[in-house]
């Protein structure tokens, strides 16, 4: 059997073996920003990873704007301003790429990566620095060039930057353009050309503006390589990410004539073009001996024919996307999800199907996925769940809540209610959710209810069931709504909440869960006291891990106080 043949036939066992589904009617993308001014051409979106929660958004002519992530932020400040500097023309040229350093919280580095005209076209990758004084602004007399690299021809110069977990910079390059890389750039190791590159930031070798992490594959080779390679055999690789969580490297491979592909970028590994475009052959099909490297995915050009590169979402608001790789086609608009373990064959979702063309993905601080739209008057969308109410719930619990540190001494579950908002107050859904220690937040999802006004009630193993503030709240299937319990006591149907600090907390000591607080209460935690219960258990109302005087004085406190449910 030929190697074409060969080929060939995993690439058709490949298609059997994956599925494909359609969720198209699950899922939508939706304005994220709505009273926000669009964006002329936007090709990357990045946060700094500082705390601030603000969010970065490029331009492809040079403008980068600074923003709150804020569903209701209606104005942006001018990051910085490359107008000018990066090239004023040309499809696949300009700004092109933009990575904050893992410590930017305090030494304020960022990373531009973009294409300029002197002499013929030219990429270069730069650092600048952020003003100390005013963080929305970026100055622009910190430059300091750490490469340039002459481009052949004016396509292919993919331009995607990123910090790997290893807190080195990655860089990728195209093969240099035109078609079917006649300069053979993606197999020659003596080039940068058609390249995923790492170097280091953080210091320099002689001669160079940063230094060669000794663990790359061709450092101090005396073959001539290129020791900044990191992987080779790419086409032009358009959007690539890091997924923290496994610390794999998946990008986005735009095809030639035929095929488009997803890679899982290893250090050393050959990705086989210009002999291979996708799973098939392209040309003569030499392969022979190669080791190339097959993509974990690729698509016919009648579905697609420019990948976009995504990010594996890791959020909080989408868990039926949890783990799974987001990413989209240019030409086609089409976002998809991609479902892959490493094991099994992968299995591929449409999401949406669109007419617009998708330049890019970005993430915010909670890990939230968002999707660039390119145009005049582009725009950022996030993916929603239209099947679900989504609740973003905030609530603290007595017996854990910690005034002196705004805190929860553990995080804990919750079981959460909607109830009719008209009597008789009736259930309509339920979802269980974690209140996290720091934030006293957490998700919720109705995937039954309908849209519509609700009572909220939150349920907890040893506190008082507590029920929304009177009237009930609006929610609606395909949108977040956020609920507050913490802030006053107004929150609570029939104010029963205790103030503690400055949080209005749920009470404690409900023990036996018959809506009041009172001696039988007292009396098992009392027992449990007597016989030095220890561990987290319903009447540990501190959790601490131990029953003692200090849970026995919070639920004798409430029972004093008559403290009951009141509910609609």
């Amino acid at each position: 059997m030929s190697m074409k043949t060969l080929a060939i036939c995993t690439a058709m066992l490949f298609a059997i073996l994956t599925s494909s589904y359609d969720a198209s009617a699950q899922y939508k993308m939706r304005v994220a920003f709505p009273s926000l001014a669009t964006f002329n051409n936007p090709i990357e979106m990045t946060n700094a990873a500082d705390g601030t929660n603000r969010l970065f958004v490029a331009q492809q002519r040079g403008l980068i704007y600074v923003f709150q992530n804020s569903p209701t932020v209606s104005s942006r400040k001018t990051f910085m301003d490359m107008t000018g500097i990066v090239s004023a023309t040309g499809s696949e040229t300009g700004l092109l790429g933009i990575a904050f350093h893992p410590d930017y919280e305090n030494n304020r580095y960022f990373y531009l990566s973009y294409t300029f005209d002197s002499s013929g076209l030219r990429s270069r990758v730069t650092r600048f620095e952020a003003s100390s004084s005013n963080p929305d602004t970026a100055l622009r007399s910190t430059q300091k060039i750490l490469l340039t690299l002459a481009q052949p021809y004016s396509n292919h110069n993919g331009g995607k930057i990123a910090f790997g977990p290893d807190g080195y910079l990655y860089i990728s390059y195209g093969d240099g353009g035109s078609g079917g890389d006649p300069l053979n750039n993606g197999q020659s190791r003596t080039t940068l050309l058609g390249k995923i590159l790492r170097i280091d930031v953080n210091s320099s070798d002689p001669g160079l503006s940063y230094s060669i992490p000794p663990t790359n594959p061709y450092y101090q080779n005396t073959d001539g390589f290129r020791e900044e390679i990191y992987a080779y055999g790419v086409r032009n690789i358009w959007k690539f990410n890091f997924d923290y969580t496994t610390g794999k490297l998946w990008a986005g491979d735009v095809g030639q004539n035929a095929w488009e592909e997803i890679d899982i970028i290893e250090r050393g590994k050959n990705y086989g073009w210009n002999k291979m475009e996708g799973f098939y052959c392209y040309s003569t099909c030499d392969t022979t001996g190669k080791g190339f490297v097959r993509p974990i995915y690729n698509y016919s050009h009648s579905v697609g024919y420019s990948i976009t590169g995504g990010y594996v979402y890791r959020g909080a608001l989408l868990p039926g996307l949890y783990g799974k790789y987001l990413y989209a086609d240019y030409g086609f608009g089409t976002l998809w999800s991609l479902d892959y373990d490493g094991i099994n064959p992968p299995t591929n979702t449409t999401l949406q199907d669109t007419s617009w063309a998708i330049s890019s993905f970005g993430e915010d601080e909670n890990k939230e996925v968002y999707i660039l739209r390119y145009s005049s008057t582009g725009a950022i969308y996030k993916i929603v769940n239209t099947s679900a109410i989504t609740l973003d719930l905030k609530a603290a619990i007595e017996g854990f809540y910690n005034e002196g540190t705004g805190k929860l001494s553990l995080k804990d579950t919750v079981k959460v209610y909607l109830h009719q908002a008209t009597s008789p107050a009736q259930i309509v859904d339920s979802a269980t959710t974690i209140i996290d220690s720091t934030t006293l937040k957490g998700y919720c999802f109705f995937n039954n209810a309908p849209t519509g006004l609700y009572y909220i009630r939150v349920t907890h193993r040893n506190g008082l069931d507590t029920w929304s503030k009177s009237g009930g709240e609006s929610l609606t299937r395909g949108a977040v709504s956020m609920y507050d319990f913490t802030t006053a006591a107004s929150q609570a149907y029939g104010n029963n909440l205790l103030l503690k600090g400055s949080r209005y907390c749920i009470y404690s000591g409900d023990v036996n869960s018959d809506a009041t607080i009172d001696a039988s209460d007292n009396s098992q935690i009392d027992n449990d006291v007597s016989a030095f219960v220890t561990g987290f258990i319903v009447t540990d109302l501190n959790a601490d891990d131990i029953v003692d005087g200090s849970d026995l004085l919070i639920a004798d406190n409430n029972a004093s106080n008559y403290v009951s449910v009141v509910a609609p």
